[in-house]
C-alpha cells in the first residue's frame, strides 16, 4: 500500500473521528481543532492578508506589543 500525503493522513484522521462520515467531517464545530482547516483533504485557500501574516517570523508580532524600553531589558515592576 501506497503512504499517504500528509493531507490524506489528515483527512483520514478526520473521518476517523468522526465516525467515518464525510458529511460529519464537512459539518465539524470542532474549530478549534490543529486539523480543522485540512479536514476536507485538501489546502485551505489563505487569504492575502492572512497569508502575509503567516510569512512573518512569529516573533515580530510580539515585538510591535512591547515598549522600546522592555526591548532593551528595562523592564519596570
Amino acid at each position: 500500500m501506497k503512504p499517504l500525503t500528509p493531507i490524506k493522513s489528515i483527512r483520514a484522521k478526520c473521518l476517523d473521528c468522526c465516525g467515518g462520515s464525510s458529511y460529519e467531517v464537512s459539518e465539524c464545530s470542532s474549530v478549534d481543532c490543529a486539523l480543522y482547516a485540512y479536514r476536507l483533504g485538501k489546502r485551505p485557500i489563505i487569504p492575502q492578508e492572512d497569508k502575509k501574516i503567516a510569512e512573518t517570523p512569529s516573533y515580530l508580532p510580539l515585538l510591535e506589543k512591547i515598549s522600546p524600553s522592555q526591548r532593551e531589558g528595562n523592564h519596570e515592576r
